[in-house]
């Protein structure tokens, strides 16, 4: 009877330590909270002040687990105890000593996170996956300090910088990452994927612990089409030039143009050794590329950068359906924004800033097909000014019609000795229901027309 017992208490024990994992989970975002804190630099008094709060807290989430290991305890002895004083048994809680005893509470503690089943969450990403990005994400100091940790090893291996790289950007729905996956198919590069996040500052020291197989591809959220599994290439730079820029380039309401000092730059440059395989060269998708790209292309006259454009009614109408989309997946799960906003995804939805490369800020109702005309007249506007060098222009349009020519066009102007895919031309229009203000329009599309003009022209 006493080993029933004891299983039956154990499981109810762990089954309020089951139901009070946040416990757990505060304790560590407070504690690495500290640590963050204490790898930050500076030792002024209003630093000390913030290390002094984030240790309070860790004090207080220390006690509450504490209180909660306690709870556990009690509830794990409650019932054996009662036992022993119903029978006048005062050896009954040794039988938590004894073999059948611990294999009793092994069975009832094991019980307890089987039994009931855990519910399904809501969102995309699972409480212990939340968990982790925020460990990673939300705490760029210990991130950068981790990746710092990474770049001395990759060194001291013989890592070398090369300044040869393929950037690949554009407004968002131009077709980047389309672009992006088939150039990773040719071999020929490395580019981060999602089975590097949350830790993509330090790649190499997550592989250790999280190094997934391909797996089942998925639809990712766009719902465009585009299927994503663990190795496929995203644009998961962002987190690098956040932590190295404290976010300087990220304002209340919009994305501003900043500068890369040499650096910077080098920094850059190690962190694509760190992905970089060797023999192949580093590929990056980077829809806020073009924010820094003039600084860069300062430094560095090696690399090749793509620029993706697209008719601007229909681009402009798929920024609109997806800045809804966006919004109202963000309305339903929070995280989502919260997940990007920490990759300075600003593109569309609740967390939206538009690109200001003026003084001018962007104005007008962001659920409208005139207000992402004029974002996209700005961006091209501003595009049109950067100069050429090594820079190609590729129109939606040829890449939809002749995505292999394209892709062949693409590895010869960077130098690039790689067989390109075969793939089948790309026939289906976006059908456009709003209606644009027509000075607008002719404005986009006069932007458009240059474009092409300077644009990849296949023979």
């Amino acid at each position: 009877m006493v080993w029933f017992l004891i299983l039956v208490s154990s499981y109810l024990g762990f089954l309020l330590l089951r139901s009070r994992l946040s416990v757990l989970s505060r304790l560590a975002l407070d504690s690495v909270h500290l640590l963050d804190g204490l790898l930050e630099a500076g030792k002024d008094d209003e630093a000390l002040e913030e290390l002094e709060d984030r240790t309070s807290k860790v004090l207080v989430s220390l006690l509450l687990l504490l209180a909660l290991a306690l709870a556990v305890v009690v509830v794990c002895m409650a019932l054996p105890w009662a036992w022993g004083k119903f029978q006048h048994d005062s050896g009954v809680l040794a039988a938590f000593g004894r073999w059948p005893g611990i294999v009793a509470l092994s069975i009832g503690g094991t019980l307890s996170f089987v039994f009931p089943k855990w519910q399904a969450h809501d969102g995309a990403y699972s409480p212990l996956d939340q968990l982790l990005h925020r460990i990673a994400l939300d705490h760029l100091t210990l991130h950068r300090w981790l990746h710092d940790r990474e770049v001395r090893r990759w060194r001291k291996r013989g890592g070398e910088r090369d300044p040869r790289f393929l950037l690949v950007t554009g407004l968002a729905r131009a077709g980047t990452t389309s672009l992006l996956q088939c150039l990773e198919e040719t071999g020929a590069f490395s580019s981060l994927n999602y089975a590097n996040m949350p830790f993509v500052m330090a790649p190499g020291t997550w592989r250790r612990f999280y190094n997934p197989k391909t797996g089942e591809l998925k639809e990712r959220s766009h719902g465009d089409g585009i299927l994503v599994g663990a190795d496929s290439a995203e644009a998961l730079e962002e987190p690098f030039f956040l932590a190295h820029t404290e976010g300087a380039f990220v304002k209340v309401d919009h994305l501003t143009p900043h500068e890369v000092d040499v650096e910077l730059h080098d920094r850059y440059l190690d962190y694509q050794g760190l992905v970089r395989i060797p023999g192949t060269t580093y590929l990056a998708k980077n829809n806020n590329a073009l924010l820094r790209y003039l600084s860069l292309r300062k430094h560095n006259r090696e690399f090749t950068a793509v620029l993706m454009f697209r008719e601007p009614l229909a681009h402009s109408a798929s920024l609109l359906a997806m800045h809804r989309r966006y919004t109202a997946m963000q309305d339903g799960d929070p995280f989502v924004r919260t997940y990007m906003d920490w990759l300075a995804h600003h593109e569309f939805g609740g967390g939206h800033k538009p690109f200001r490369f003026g003084s001018e800020p962007a104005t007008g109702d962001s659920d409208t097909l005139d207000y992402w005309l004029d974002r996209w007249t700005d961006y091209y506007q501003y595009a049109l000014t950067v100069e050429g060098h090594r820079l190609l222009l590729v129109s939606h349009a040829t890449w939809s019609a002749s995505p292999t020519a394209v892709l062949h066009a693409i590895l010869a102007d960077a130098g690039i000795d790689a067989e390109a895919p075969s793939m089948e031309p790309y026939t289906r229009q976006r059908d456009v229901n709003d209606i644009a203000d027509p000075k607008r329009l002719e404005a986009a599309r006069a932007v458009y027309n240059q474009l092409v003009g300077r644009a990849l022209h296949l023979d």
